[in-house]
């Protein structure tokens, strides 16, 4: 017995030493920004947004001359809008792009900032902010970095966001045409036609801006109207019906 109890006393001891140094280790590597950033990473690919989100903060607070700082501002952001925080990844890229607009990433952040305009985007509000919003940081993005790689991407986005813009004041012109509001539905089949990026469906929504006039009595402009789209829309599923009003109208 007197011989294990020094024995087991100097495990214990050794066991409580290698626990100790492992301990502050940790502390000490975790309190450099390079481990920071890796920790940070390592969360984020195994779903912890907040915890990811507390180390890069910590970095960038605490580190604020080290060269990881402006990584961690980036993955701040990014890790934002992985999680689908859109709002708040927004504010963080433009956060960055406001203290590096020359940085080498500095596209990116464009690129990320419109798409969170872009991942909010709801075809069936009325309020298209956010498309229009997106479709404005996509210009930006092209025109300061025409070589940069998410060009391809961002000119695809740009066409969609037209897309989408379009559509909407034309089903909300739809409305106000099959709810008898003819001169609202004149309103915006006019803007859409006049300051928007041709779609597919301008033919329809040509054709039912001659028929809101002909709804109000507006026989004269109706007239012009549906032989202007007769020559634009020979192929129309609609231009039978236009050149059948046309006759009407002579």
């Amino acid at each position: 017995m007197n011989f294990r109890l020094p024995i087991t006393i100097s495990i214990i001891t050794g066991l409580l030493t290698i626990y100790s140094c492992s301990f502050f280790t940790e502390e000490i590597i975790l309190d450099s920004p390079k481990a920071l950033l890796e920790e940070g990473i390592r969360a984020m690919k195994l779903d912890q947004p907040l915890r990811a989100q507390t180390l890069f903060k910590q970095l960038v607070e605490d580190f604020p001359d080290s060269k990881e700082r402006k990584q961690a501002m980036l993955l701040i952001a990014r890790s934002h809008y992985s999680f689908e925080e859109y709002e708040e990844a927004k504010f963080h890229f433009q956060k960055f792009i406001d203290l590096y607009p020359m940085h080498k990433n500095a596209d990116r952040a464009y690129f990320f900032k419109a798409m969170s305009d872009y991942q909010r985007i709801d075809l069936a509000l009325r309020d298209q902010t956010a498309t229009k919003e997106a479709r404005e940081g996509l210009q930006q993005l092209i025109k300061r970095f025409p070589k940069s790689q998410y060009v391809g991407q961002a000119k695809q986005k740009l066409n969609e966001c037209d897309f989408k813009l379009a559509k909407n004041i034309f089903e909300v012109g739809k409305f106000y045409y099959r709810t008898g509001a003819y001169l609202s539905a004149i309103s915006r089949f006019k803007d859409l036609l006049k300051n928007h990026a041709k779609q597919n469906f301008f033919d329809e929504a040509a054709f039912l801006l001659a028929e809101s006039h002909y709804h109000e009595q507006s026989f004269k402009n109706a007239f012009l109207l549906y032989k202007k789209f007769t020559k634009e829309y020979p192929r129309s599923r609609l231009t039978l019906k236009a050149k059948k009003r046309l006759k009407t109208l002579r």
